[in-house]
């Protein structure tokens, strides 16, 4: 129910979310006497699937019990198959749903382009995901790939959506129809030549100027995130078989292409019409820097409709973790996969977690850590910030060659050692902390009383713990 739940409101509800709210209210009825009472069946626990979003309720009750309620209950009725042919059938499909929002969405944006005139039927044929690798310049000349981002923000990101008014005119809630943006700025980089830079008047010349300066202003901020790149892009080696019509070359198997070259790229995801064809609507964008040594995950983004169902987030970056593998037979020097920053206490980045074995460079040391053991310190350490040296010279291994004990190591390197105190009872390094006392008066820790100090320095500690004694000298702590 609570998957079903959130795909009716295309993603906006989380079914993890609608999950704990159900798991947090049935527990609360379990602890409720006069509610166990009404059932035969007595609830002694309640859990939850993460990736799934099921309720589980676990049940107690006597055999008797049992074989009371099974034989009141009625059979289920017989319901008939669907027909191949169904139309609801096939209405329900994710993948149709797809092909035909994507169709009525080109209609609205390009009204003037043919659509052919099987385009009906074609929705309802079998479909194949190809992925290639496109280098960022050809990509980002391509108005759907922006389409497609502009989608996934708004929906992930609450991000405004400049082609929403045009796609559903009717649905539409803009508060202001004109554009905050003069359009200076894409005209300067327009006129400086970028690489790759699209022409929005050329691409939409039927659309007005108001919904075209959303559009660059728009396509200027996706131009500036996900295609600059500083990295050269070399022609891709081709293959002389004579067969090849798809840019594919010899070391490319299973429609993973191994052999490109070093750049940057914008790994689209199509549904096409044939294994080898690259001809279908956009569903899935993954923008990737190949270097000689990693593949880098930068961004990825998709129909956020469809991935309900598909989870093309993580598709995505299963698809990429095993793009290393196979290019590693190659590539000799290509051993890794990045994910990118991580911040511990950042829900959106949590899911970078779930990929394992993992490691985190120590942003003091410069070391790749263990995940788990580089998670202990950051919770132990700075349970706040989650910011805190992750290596430290006791968690190498020795030369003898015996593994360390990364609990007992953690431990020892992170016991925190008290301050030295200058006189009794207090600490005298958090004495020129300025702290707010109201009506816009700021006083030092030093100042303060005993009884003062008793009070404010625990909470002035902590701040510093998790803050840093340089970076107090420019803040005052607001008591609240």
């Amino acid at each position: 129910a609570c998957a079903a739940a959130s795909g009716r409101s295309r993603g906006i509800l989380n079914k993890v979310s609608l999950a704990q709210t159900v798991v947090k209210a049935v527990k609360s009825a379990m602890s409720d006497e006069a509610f166990q009472a009404l059932s035969k069946l007595r609830a002694v626990d309640v859990t939850f699937h993460e990736k799934s979003g099921h309720v589980q309720i676990k049940y107690l009750a006597s055999t008797k019990e049992l074989s009371s309620i099974v034989a009141k209950k009625a059979p289920p009725p017989k319901l008939p198959k669907p027909a191949k042919n169904d139309k609801k059938a096939d209405a329900s499909c994710p993948i149709t749903e797809f092909l035909s929002r994507h169709q009525q969405n080109q209609a609205a944006l390009f009204p003037d382009a043919k659509l052919p005139n099987n385009s009906t039927d074609n929705n309802t044929k079998k479909r194949f995901l190809t992925v290639r690798s496109i280098p960022v310049f050809e990509s980002s000349l391509q108005p759907e790939v922006h389409e497609l981002f502009c989608r996934y923000q708004a929906s992930v990101h609450g991000d405004s959506n400049p082609f929403e008014d045009i796609i559903n005119p009717s649905d539409s809630q803009t508060v202001n129809s004109s554009s905050n943006s003069d359009g200076s700025e894409y005209e300067f980089y327009q006129g400086e030549k970028h690489p790759g830079f699209l022409d929005i008047d050329t691409a939409y010349p039927h659309l007005n100027d108001s919904q075209r300066a959303k559009i660059k202003k728009s396509y200027l901020s996706f131009y500036r995130f996900l295609c600059e790149t500083p990295l050269g892009q070399k022609k891709r080696r081709t293959s002389s078989h004579p067969s090849n019509n798809n840019n594919k070359n010899d070391d490319d198997v299973g429609g993973y292409d191994i052999s490109i070259p070093f750049g940057t790229y914008h790994q689209q995801y199509r549904l096409s019409t044939s294994p080898n064809s690259f001809d279908g609507p956009l569903l899935a964008v993954g923008v990737v820097d190949l270097l000689p040594t990693c593949l880098s995950s930068v961004y990825a983004f998709y129909d956020p409709r469809l991935s309900t169902h598909l989870e093309l987030g993580k598709y995505t970056a299963l698809r990429e973790i095993e793009w290393v593998r196979r290019a590693m037979q190659l590539r000799v020097d290509l051993h890794y996969y990045y994910l990118g920053y991580y911040i511990h206490s950042c829900q959106k980045m949590i899911y970078k977690a779930e990929y394992k074995p993992s490691e985190l460079l120590c942003p003091v040391n410069l070391k790749w850590v263990d995940f788990e053991v580089a998670k202990r310190v950051l919770e132990e350490r700075s349970p706040v910030r989650h910011c805190a040296p992750l290596w430290d010279e006791s968690l190498e291994e020795e030369d003898t060659g015996a593994d360390v004990d990364c609990d007992v190591a953690v431990a020892q390197t992170w016991t925190c050692e008290k301050p030295k105190k200058k006189r009794v009872g207090f600490d005298n390094d958090i004495d020129d902390v300025a702290i707010d006392i109201g009506a816009g008066a700021y006083v030092s820790v030093g100042h303060l009383n005993e009884e003062g100090r008793t009070l404010i320095d625990p909470i002035v500690h902590e701040f510093v713990r998790e803050v840093g004694i340089d970076m107090c000298d420019n803040l005052v702590i607001k008591l609240a």
